[in-house]
């Protein structure tokens, strides 16, 4: 009943939604070759200390609290959510900029101390940016697309993105690792230049997202718009669970600082985890379409729970660590993307239809704060704790985990597995994406 369905697929693909589907593969490209999965180990190459790694990985999610102004942004663009969304989207080619200050540090133009600043800095606006961006296109599907079509478009979307990235980081840990030690540093520049050049696919088709792209923010009230209690139990959840996530340090710093794996394998392991996302997203989308939100969401939690202990498990004197890592990475991202797509769903499901740019902001901008939150616990336990660092790892994991259960034990859940809000089959596929 749940499993998914070609004809979705074939309506996904069709003309109307071009734009939808440039999005999908511009941000594949963005995520594998312009994000975390190449500017971890190469911060540390040049070095740079963990705790340094885990601010500048942790400031986008931080930095997407912002979204919580977003109604009053949209207010003085006279609700121009496309031109707002726009804007934001043009951070995603910023593998050029990252190139260039590489190819700068390889040619011995810029020191690698300045490189560590230059590409802190880069890597800092520019994913903040990135993630306001896809923040912006999933409310502009919210409060412009139809819910059927919000339902087909999304997890799509999602599901497109994480297959390419899987297609491109599994052999792009090889070619990393055999690319360093023939040329060093340009092996990166070339990375970051290809994802460049193919990120320009998110801006371009921002602007030919269909019309009308504009969206009435109502001012509020002195007392402020009131949500409905189960939405602010939602979200109060949520930001237990963000807190968690916020703790846990990057699997790939873990394995190079700690392990002592290559950058390859960081790389590898970034293509581990997009294959995890993608089996969530393909799952949970499909699921999604008539199931609960709710369900999902706690099992979900769950799951990021079980992928924390894999990691608290791959404890240096354990021989197979990098395989409870890979597990891990994978139990995470697939937990991780499924928890998104419910999330979403259950936002979009429990917030007032006049209210969803004003829910999706705070909802954003607190689980937001949460995570930032999170990680600035990350940020210090490494800092201070440098000598046992695999100690400081495992005790942040352990949090995480714990997080996580505390979370899965205090989601509201439906009455069943079919979901009271949505219709529990789908009677017809949208099939234009004009809103």
């Amino acid at each position: 009943m749940h499993l998914p369905r070609p004809t979705r697929w074939r309506a996904f693909a069709s003309a109307s939604y071009r734009p939808f589907q440039a999005i999908a593969v511009g941000q594949a490209f963005t995520a594998s070759y312009a994000s975390d999965a190449l500017f971890v180990p190469l911060l540390l190459r040049l070095g740079a200390p963990p705790a340094l790694v885990v601010v500048v990985g942790a400031t986008p999610v931080a930095g997407a609290a912002l979204q919580a102004f977003a109604p009053q942004i949209l207010r003085r663009l006279e609700g121009n959510l496309r031109g707002l969304t726009l804007g934001l989207a043009l951070a995603e080619v910023r593998g050029f900029v990252l190139a260039a200050i590489v190819a700068s540090v390889a040619a011995g133009a810029v020191s690698g101390l300045m490189g560590i600043g230059l590409i802190s800095v880069t890597v800092a606006v520019g994913q903040t940016a990135g993630v306001l961006s896809g923040s912006n296109i999933t409310l502009w599907t919210a409060v412009v697309l139809p819910d059927p079509e919000r339902r087909l478009v999304g997890p799509r979307m999602g599901a497109l993105t994480m297959a390419l990235s899987t297609a491109l980081l599994l052999p792009a840990g090889f070619a990393l690792d055999a690319g360093t030690r023939a040329i060093g540093l340009w092996a990166y520049v070339a990375f970051f230049l290809v994802g460049g050049m193919t990120s320009t696919l998110t801006p371009l088709a921002v602007s030919r997202l269909p019309h009308p792209g504009r969206v009435l923010v109502a001012r509020e009230t002195a007392g402020g718009t009131e949500m409905p209690p189960a939405f602010r139990r939602f979200t109060n959840v949520s930001g237990i669970a963000s807190f968690g996530q916020g703790l846990i340090p990057s699997q790939s710093l873990y394995a190079l600082s700690v392990l002592g794996m290559s950058a390859g394998f960081a790389v590898a392991l970034s293509g581990v985890a997009a294959a995890g996302a993608l089996a969530g997203s393909l799952a949970a989308g499909s699921f999604l379409l008539g199931g609960s939100s709710s369900r999902v969401l706690r099992a979900s939690f769950a799951i990021r729970a079980a992928a924390a202990v894999c990691c608290v498990a791959a404890i240096p004197v354990n021989p197979l660590a990098p395989a409870f890592l890979l597990v891990g990475s994978a139990l995470f991202s697939g937990g991780g993307n499924a928890g998104a797509l419910a999330t979403n769903e259950r936002l979009y499901r429990l917030a007032p239809a006049n209210a969803r740019v004003h829910c999706q902001s705070r909802f954003v901008g607190s689980t937001s704060a949460a995570a930032g939150a999170g990680s600035a616990v990350c940020a210090t336990a490494l800092a201070v704790a440098p000598s046992t660092a695999w100690v400081a790892y495992t005790a942040l994991y352990a949090g995480a985990a714990i997080s996580r259960t505390i979370a899965t034990l205090r989601t509201e859940v439906s009455a069943s597995w079919s979901s009271p809000y949505a219709p529990p089959t789908e009677t017809s596929i949208p099939r234009n994406g004009s809103g």
